[in-house]
């Protein structure tokens, strides 16, 4: 009776921690588009469609890892850029309805994919814990091709991308602001709601074991991406933006990240999703750039 007892709990234990192995891999590659299905998408939308004449193809390099994105520069040279940070499952085309606002104001535009995402290298991403330090290069190549002061850069994310932001703008970085719409206030949280929703409540059974591998895997230490501890040190303007629609978690996860902020010049405020999508309107709504217009006035980073 003992002996089979003991097998199976060998066995138990043998498919939590194969349930876990995998786990982890879905933690590290959320269902990511590749460069193939970013090329298949671009074929079907044009740049004017966004009043955006063609980019030119850039590429930069954080260590071994080469990035690939869009670089807009703007004729206008208002002596500002903007770097888009696109969301978890997505690519840097989920960027260009956002984009339009800055560019007929005068800025030049910088869109890169996320490591391991479509165009760029990479097997993992990380969710924030190595793409805030993509971002510091992509801050300093596109000052230097743009010939616009780090200063005079802001940054603005979805997502994976927002809180990528919040978690490069502690303090060490001289930029413009952040717009981070719908961030994450840590990693772990964030996995556990996101895995519980798509399975059930059993999955916290593996979530710990799962982070732990994922940690390995990923050359990361889960605890320490964390958007809300970041924010604790953040001086930039920021504005924090998160759906009138969205779930408990989102508004609670913004509100948390606000209060925290040492920013002087912070703000809070939702938006209705009904014409955001893409694929429902390629021009964000005229509610969502009257937020965006009227902050950017407020920190007077532009007219």
């Amino acid at each position: 009776m003992k002996k089979t007892l003991s097998w199976i709990l060998l066995i138990l234990a043998f498919c939590l921690l194969v349930a876990s192995y995998f786990l982890s891999e879905q933690i590290l590659t959320p269902s990511y588009p590749r460069a193939s299905d970013e090329e298949n998408l671009s074929k079907q939308i044009s740049f004017s469609e966004f009043k955006l004449p063609t980019p030119e193809s850039i590429r930069f390099q954080n260590g071994r890892l080469r990035l690939r994105g869009w670089y807009f520069k703007n004729p206008k040279k208002q002596n500002c850029g903007v770097i888009f940070l696109h969301g978890l499952s997505n690519f840097k085309i989920q960027m260009l309805p956002y984009s339009t606002p800055f560019w007929k104001r005068g800025c030049s535009l910088f869109l890169y994919d996320a490591r391991a995402y479509a165009e760029s290298d990479g097997k993992y991403s990380t969710f924030g814990y190595h793409e805030k330090l993509d971002l510091e290069r992509a801050v300093e190549y596109f000052s230097e091709i743009d010939n616009t002061p780090e200063d005079r850069i802001g940054i603005f994310g979805i997502d994976l991308g927002a809180s990528t932001a919040l978690q490069f703008a502690d303090g060490q970085y001289e930029i413009g602001f952040v717009i981070a719409d719908t961030p994450f206030k840590d990693m772990r949280s964030y996995v556990e709601h996101r895995y519980e929703r798509l399975y059930s409540r059993l999955i916290r059974l593996i979530t710990p074991l799962s982070l732990s591998i994922a940690e390995l895997k990923g050359d990361l230490l889960v605890d320490d991406v964390s958007p809300l501890n970041a924010a604790k040190l953040i001086t930039k303007p920021v504005l924090i933006l998160f759906p009138n629609d969205g779930d408990k978690t989102q508004k609670e996860d913004a509100e948390l990240i606000v209060s925290n902020l040492k920013a002087t010049s912070k703000k809070l405020a939702t938006y209705s999703t009904k014409k955001n999508s893409l694929d429902q309107n390629t021009i964000i709504s005229p509610e969502y750039e009257l937020i965006l217009q009227n902050f950017l006035k407020e920190i007077k980073f532009i007219k």
